[in-house]
């Protein structure tokens, strides 16, 4: 069996120093490395198109994170395997979700909760349940990730939420599948997909261009600044409410600039603060997590193909 890994660094493929926590210099994958010492029947192609801390995951990394993805020959390999970091592994795996959906190949992305040498970690589990996955040739993009319950979740990757103080990762719908020796499904797949505008030939080029709100109390719209932005995602609170008093002045300056508000679920009643905000010309965007619709919504703004709405609104 043959895997292809894409190393972009991140805490599992770090080191302490003595000091602090750094991606090891060189770059590389060490839980690869001691994958294949113990089981030598895979073979692992690595290459390292980034090699940074999550944490300073900039425009330019995921534009030539996209160009890798789009432009691999994935038919010498049974499946993929990329390592990031778990900072921003909800936001990176969406990316990555959402351009490699119909690749044809088992994709997996795989993060640890600490460095590989401390032994509470799980990178090197997560990591060994991503070489079962693909080796049952399970199509799909995944997050394999064990939880401090010790369950092993497959979230899809378009799906999976950001951890805040925890370890622990969830799914905006829940898991999709469990590992516990054979892969049990728990729920019907959601994935999310693009419109077909993105190849080889047509490569997205990321900008920092979409303006990202989270909802607080005390908001003060009139502190965000809109130079630059071609899109806005408002995120919404648990009850997918926003202070529509508050983001009125804010909605009716963008003028032609999209507003988007994400946290929405299709099969909830509103509430009337959310009414008013749609009313004032706010786009719901229906059950998709958050970070995958900041993702889409970086990608949406990164092609001239289609207007950005028709493109966020596209189902396929």
């Amino acid at each position: 069996m043959k895997i292809l890994v894409i190393a972009t660094g991140g805490t599992i493929g770090s080191d302490f120093d003595g000091s602090s926590i750094d991606v090891i210099r060189g770059g590389g994958c060490p839980v690869a490395e001691r994958y294949a010492a113990e089981y030598p029947d895979v073979k692992f192609d690595t290459i390292n198109p980034l090699n940074i801390l999550s944490e300073r995951l900039s425009a330019d990394d995921l534009t030539i994170l996209a160009e890798v993805l789009l432009t691999t020959d994935y038919s010498r390999f049974d499946g993929v395997i990329i390592t990031a970091g778990s900072d921003n592994l909800a936001y990176l795996s969406a990316f990555i979700g959402l351009l490699c959906a119909d690749i044809g190949v088992p994709v997996c992305i795989v993060a640890t909760n600490m460095i590989l040498t401390d032994p509470r970690s799980n990178g090197e589990a997560n990591f060994s349940c991503a070489v079962e996955l693909i080796r049952q040739g399970i199509a799909g993009v995944y997050v394999p990730y064990r939880n401090s319950d010790g369950v092993m979740y497959i979230h899809e990757a378009t799906d999976i939420r950001q951890a805040d103080m925890s370890d622990d990762f969830y799914g905006f719908h829940g898991a999709y599948a469990v590992y516990d020796g054979s892969f049990r499904t728990v729920r019907k797949s959601i994935t999310q997909r693009l419109p077909a505008v993105f190849d080889r030939e047509r490569l997205p080029l990321i900008r920092d261009n979409v303006l990202l709100i989270h909802p607080y109390p005390l908001q003060d719209y009139s502190r965000f600044s809109i130079d630059g932005v071609k899109a806005v995602l408002h995120t919404l609170y648990h009850s997918a409410t926003l202070d529509s008093l508050a983001a009125e002045r804010f909605i009716d300056s963008l003028g032609e600039t999209p507003l988007f508000l994400a946290s929405l679920r299709s099969n909830r009643k509103i509430y009337a603060t959310t009414a008013e905000a749609l009313a004032m010309g706010a786009i719901p965007l229906y059950d998709i997590a958050p970070e995958c619709a900041y993702m889409k919504l970086l990608l949406a703004c990164a092609q001239e193909k289609m207007p950005i709405r028709e493109f966020m609104e596209a189902k396929r």
